[in-house]
């Protein structure tokens, strides 16, 4: 007898939260509109529709992946960021709703129509750089990692996002990147600052599937950002801003390095919706 969509729904939550899967109602039918091709309202009212054999073969795999720990995001191959779906997958790192706050910041920084290049390092997915590109159709920008497989992804996105070239990808280490000096109105990056040694603080999804390399910095989850900050005084013209993203107890650290580097002012911290210091930036002088 053909397996029953509400059948379905019913044993995937059981399971689900048996593993200890967050919302597992939800996740069901997530995985059940992903294979079926139904909005969460056709969910809902169809659940006595048949289930293919195929179908049912592809939810019990979708399922098994969920029940191993991997995250929605991987499993669907996008994660909705800025109003808007960017392809990911373990080469990248997820985007998070924390992330937008470095999005808006710049927006807000550069209001008006004038023509802005700027710079994304570690890119990732390009979440960031593109959606900046969407939002402010005269910027141009460069995205930057030091992964091929994630710049491949950052080139997929940017072609299936962008109708236009104001963007380039290129693979560079943030230490040594091809920019030139004063060359940037606009700096911004999410580069890795989770300490080597925080494991035990860290979901255990994320340490299991979403890239080391994009998450953990040496010197106490630093290293990466202060790079990002010698980067930023050397390739941004007078009166060019840095935006970094950092974690929620590092916020006097990168203002200190930005202040030690003599360069900067305007040096200040936005908290992000939970209310933790979430996003640093600073204006190099000399305008």
């Amino acid at each position: 007898m053909p397996l029953q969509l509400q059948h379905y729904l019913k044993y995937a939550a059981h399971r689900l939260a048996l593993a200890g899967v967050d919302s597992p109602a939800l996740c069901a039918r997530l995985l059940a509109s992903h294979v079926l091709g139904l909005d969460r309202l056709g969910c809902l009212l169809n659940p006595a529709r048949k289930l293919t054999s195929p179908q049912a073969a592809a939810l019990a795999a979708l399922t098994a992946r969920r029940l191993s720990g991997e995250p929605m995001a991987y499993i669907f191959g996008r994660r909705e960021f800025f109003g808007r779906e960017f392809s990911v997958n373990p080469h990248t790192l997820i985007p998070r709703p924390e992330t937008e706050l470095l999005v808006e910041k710049a927006l807000a920084a550069f209001p008006g129509s004038r023509p802005v290049f700027f710079a994304d390092i570690g890119t990732g997915c390009g979440c960031i750089g593109i959606t900046l590109a969407l939002e402010r159709p005269r910027w141009k920008g460069m995205l930057l990692d030091n992964s091929t497989t994630a710049l491949t992804v950052a080139k997929d996105n940017a072609r299936a996002l962008l109708h236009t070239s104001n963007v380039q990808c290129a693979l560079a280490d943030m230490r040594a990147a091809p920019l030139a000096a004063n060359a940037c109105d606009l700096l911004v990056s999410n580069p890795p600052y989770i300490r080597e040694d925080d494991n035990a603080f860290v979901m255990d999804e994320v340490l299991r599937f979403e890239p080391h390399t994009a998450l953990f910095s040496p010197d106490n989850g630093l290293a990466r950002l202060y790079d990002v900050c010698r980067l930023a005084a050397r390739c941004l013209r007078a009166g060019g801003l840095l935006l970094l993203e950092h974690g929620a107890e590092q916020g006097a650290a990168v203002r200190n390095a930005l202040k030690e580097l003599r360069v900067f002012q305007e040096i200040a911290t936005s908290c992000d919706l939970a209310g933790h210091e979430r996003c640093t930036g600073g204006q190099k002088g000399g305008v």
